[in-house]
């Protein structure tokens, strides 16, 4: 046997499979599309004849484009671009005003179909066992019209709708199951409702605090409830204080309440890396997850129309004057210092992370 021989040829075959592999990890790291790796930002857009928008900004920063999804397919969105939802590599874009989900691929935006049949005012979409369920408000006027479109992925179609309680809002799974806030279409609800995505039905209603609208799974598997609750104005004469609801997923009931101080009214929470972020219109305010008290000082104040976090960043969108381009801010969620400002679309909301 000539030893340097094999030698050699063991390292060359060494040379090319460490190659294959490298060339293996860096095309698993390529980007999957021209808005991979960045932010997306829904713009609700104006309600009067207007269009809701997509911005993106590039995780390094170096990125802005606006108006991605109506730029790749030359069309709008439609009216009111309410809220995204991803499902694997597809985005759920919904246009409340509308009537209408534009269906993309979440990282090129391209489209891939639009659905228009049955929905009524839809607001915000979840998925599991393998189907999409979306809220919808229905008639305003009619407190008995308002269900849960049950979306068939294969066809994005809507095959079923489930009867609910007026105005729901949020929908958050877990497992098989969905919790559905009901803010009450116009601010009367109190009331989560519980599905059974297998077999589209309601399983049961838990009382909560007054107009529950954001969701979030905590680290225990349970859902809290953020509710608004009602500011006193001149047509709500006395004041219903705010709360946030943990509801027990095991027993479907309400476990702790925690009631916010009067004049919190929040409009946003996130939960993040054992932390709970609650907004108000003007402030964000952050409590550890396993916290028994509302803090009563502010983390950051700035005009607050959507937030979100990630990473130890606090996104958060201004609507302005809504006539005006919005703006997103960039906060360390550490020390609340501002990072980076950018100006978005016309009344820009919920902030996704691709």
């Amino acid at each position: 046997m000539n030893f340097k021989k094999t030698v050699f040829l063991a390292a060359i075959a060494g040379f090319l499979f460490a190659s294959c592999d490298n060339d293996n990890e860096n095309e698993l790291a390529l980007p999957r599309g021209n808005y991979d790796n960045g932010l997306v930002i829904a713009n609700e857009g104006a309600f009067s004849g207007g269009t809701g928008t997509v911005n993106f900004i590039s995780d390094d920063y170096t990125v802005t484009e606006e108006k991605i999804y109506n730029k790749v397919n030359n069309e709008n969105i439609g009216t009111i671009l309410q809220s995204i939802g991803f499902n694997n590599d597809d985005a759920y874009l919904i246009a409340n005003a509308g009537n209408k989900i534009a269906v993309a691929d979440r990282f090129s935006m391209k489209n891939i179909t639009v659905i228009t049949g049955d929905l009524k005012n839809p607001r915000y979409i979840a998925f599991a066992d393998g189907k999409g369920f979306v809220t919808n408000w229905g008639d305003g006027s009619d407190s008995t019209d308002d269900y849960v479109g049950v979306i068939d992925l294969e066809t994005n179609l809507i095959v079923s709708k489930i009867l609910v309680a007026e105005g729901p809002e949020h929908i958050i799974a877990n497992g098989d199951f969905l919790y559905v806030s009901h803010k009450g279409g116009f601010g009367s609800g109190n009331t989560v409702s519980v599905l059974n995505a297998t077999t589209n039905t309601v399983v049961t209603s838990i009382s909560v605090g007054d107009i529950p609208d954001e969701l979030v799974l905590d680290t225990s598997g349970n859902i809290l409830v953020s509710c608004e609750g009602k500011a006193e104005t001149s047509w709500n004469p006395s004041e219903v204080l705010g709360s946030l609801v943990t509801i027990n997923t095991t027993t479907n009931e309400v476990s702790a309440t925690l009631n916010f101080a009067s004049g919190f009214h929040p409009n946003g929470m996130v939960l993040s890396e054992g932390n709970i972020y609650l907004s108000t219109s003007s402030s964000v305010y952050k409590m550890a997850e396993s916290a028994t008290s509302i803090p009563t000082s502010a983390f950051i104040n700035t005009a607050v129309y959507g937030i979100s976090v990630k990473e130890n960043k606090v996104y958060v969108t201004d609507a302005k004057n809504y006539q005006d381009n919005g703006s997103l801010k960039i906060f360390d969620a550490s020390t609340s210092t501002e990072l980076q400002d950018f100006t978005v679309g016309l009344i820009p909301g919920k902030i996704y992370f691709n």
